[in-house]
């Protein structure tokens, strides 16, 4: 049986970023229950990143939901994903099915999904912390909680004001000088002011800046690539497999920042991730402040296909103020996988709201 929930999670408190401020997430989760199993995926587009609305995907499951209740139990689950993937193109939905597809299987299984789906997996990962455009004082004394924590790799969000923000990364690294800091400036930038900014911090260690200049001018990443010393990261700019290659090939920066939930299907993120291997191009993977459940798919293939030497944008679990489970492993500095088959997590149903 098929289940469609929904979820609405309120933030600690609102999450800025140079273009959107977020007071609230919501998203649907999937279960599937085939006796004593019980199998999960999440559907979180995400407003001012994802195309589709959580709308269009909730008319697409309802039209589509006995078509798809019936494949999964038959095990034409990947058929009738393939259909829904072409037909509406819409990352979110796709990544949601693939993930509760996964779980499924792996469950069946009675296996780790992460030693199901790689056969080498480590045991542990390390996850940056991630720091909203807050008033200078809230984000030092922010940070300084998190080193307390135990976080070794800090992602500042800056765009709004460069001459403050230079300020700040400044006294961050001055108080830590050996945390990893890395920016994110959410297509905040035009190239020359990019160029101008990314120089004038070049003594700060930076460890790369993501998605400088819009996600749409792909020349533009490698003309600042090519003029400054830190590395960049293509985000927004990297949502298909299209992407993945016309960035490659035009050198627009040195890390792919993967998002599983704007990309789609696992096949999708698998090739993403082969043609960045070929191109010498590192990947990070992130989330997209979602629930647990995405977070958890999110953490694994972060171990399975992320650099190991770098953090991973897991651990945004701790910007809510509740969630729609009590496990929090993702939620660390270091990550450590568990050895419970599947996602490795339980639900708090009482979080969900029970569509059809």
């Amino acid at each position: 049986m098929l289940e469609v929930c929904t979820y609405r999670l309120p933030f600690k408190q609102p999450f800025r970023t140079a273009g959107d401020e977020f007071s609230h997430r919501e998203g649907i989760v999937l279960i599937y229950k085939e006796g004593d199993i019980e199998a999960y995926g999440e559907i979180a587009p995400l407003p001012g990143f994802s195309d589709e609305s959580i709308e269009q995907v909730i008319e697409v499951l309802k039209v589509n939901y006995d078509h798809l209740e019936e494949s999964i139990g038959s095990g034409d689950g990947k058929q009738a994903l393939s259909m829904l993937d072409q037909i509406h193109q819409f990352p979110s939905l796709s990544f949601g099915i693939d993930t509760l597809l996964h779980d499924l299987q792996a469950k069946r299984a009675g296996r780790p999904l992460g030693t199901f789906l790689f056969q080498h997996f480590p045991k542990t990962l390390k996850a940056n912390a991630t720091l909203s455009i807050q008033e200078p004082a809230q984000v030092v004394s922010r940070a300084k909680a998190l080193v307390d924590q135990g976080y070794k790799t800090l992602k500042i969000k800056v765009g709004k004001n460069f001459n403050s923000e230079f300020k700040l990364l400044q006294d961050l690294r001055n108080q830590f000088p050996d945390i990893a800091l890395r920016i994110d400036a959410n297509q905040s930038w035009g190239k020359d002011e990019a160029i101008q900014n990314l120089k004038a911090l070049d003594s700060l260690n930076i460890e790369y800046c993501e998605q400088p200049v819009h996600k749409d001018h792909f020349s533009d990443i490698a003309a600042v690539q090519e003029a400054v010393k830190i590395p960049l990261a293509a985000d927004e700019s990297l949502r298909n497999k299209k992407d993945a290659v016309e960035l490659s090939e035009l050198k627009a920066g040195r890390l792919f920042i993967i998002k599983p939930m704007l990309l789609g299907t696992l096949d999708t993120i698998f090739v993403t991730k082969r043609t960045a291997d070929t191109h010498n191009i590192e990947v990070v993977v992130t989330t997209m402040l979602e629930s647990a459940v995405g977070r958890a798919m999110t953490s694994i293939l972060a171990a399975g296909l992320g650099n190991q030497k770098r953090a991973h944008g897991l651990a945004t679990g701790s910007l809510l103020d509740k969630d729609i489970s009590s496990d929090k492993w993702m939620d660390n500095p270091v990550v450590r996988f568990r050895e419970k088959a599947g996602l490795g997590i339980s639900l708090d149903k009482e979080g969900l709201k029970k569509l059809f």
